[in-house]
C-alpha cells in the first residue's frame, strides 16, 4: 500500500491512535479502526463480525483501487464499478465491492448507471 499511495502507511495509521474521533482494537495481530462514537462503533463492529463470518473482503490493494475508482466515478453502481476496475486489470466482483462498503459502513449506489 505504501508504494501505491506514496506514503508510509504504517506511520500514517499509527497517528490515528491519537485521534479522538477514532478508536482501534487489535484483532488477530492487526489493528482495526472504528468510530469513537459508541452507536457507530457498535454498528461498525456488528457489520465487521457479520461480514468476516460469511465472506471475504477484497485484498487491501484491491480495496484501495475500489475506493479510488469510486471517488473518481461516484455515479457508477457496483456492477459498473466492477467492470471499470476489470478494464484496469483489477478483477473484483460486485459482491466483493458490496462487502467492502458494508464492512466500512459506506453506502452503495444501487441504481444502474444512467447513460447521458
Amino acid at each position: 500500500m505504501s508504494d501505491l499511495l506514496g506514503i508510509s502507511v504504517r506511520s500514517f495509521l499509527s497517528t490515528l491512535q491519537k485521534h479522538t474521533d477514532i478508536k482501534r482494537e487489535k484483532n488477530q495481530g492487526r489493528f482495526i479502526y472504528f468510530s469513537a462514537v459508541e452507536e457507530e462503533f457498535i454498528k461498525q463492529k456488528k457489520c465487521r463480525v457479520g461480514i468476516t463470518r460469511i465472506t471475504q473482503l477484497p485484498k487491501d490493494t484491491e480495496a484501495i483501487l475500489i475506493l479510488v475508482e469510486t471517488i473518481k466515478n461516484p455515479h457508477l453502481n457496483v456492477e459498473a464499478l466492477s467492470l471499470k476496475l476489470r478494464e484496469n486489470n483489477c478483477v473484483v466482483t460486485p459482491e466483493s465491492i458490496r462487502n467492502l462498503f458494508a464492512y466500512h459502513g459506506l453506502t452503495v449506489k444501487k441504481t444502474p448507471e444512467v447513460p447521458s
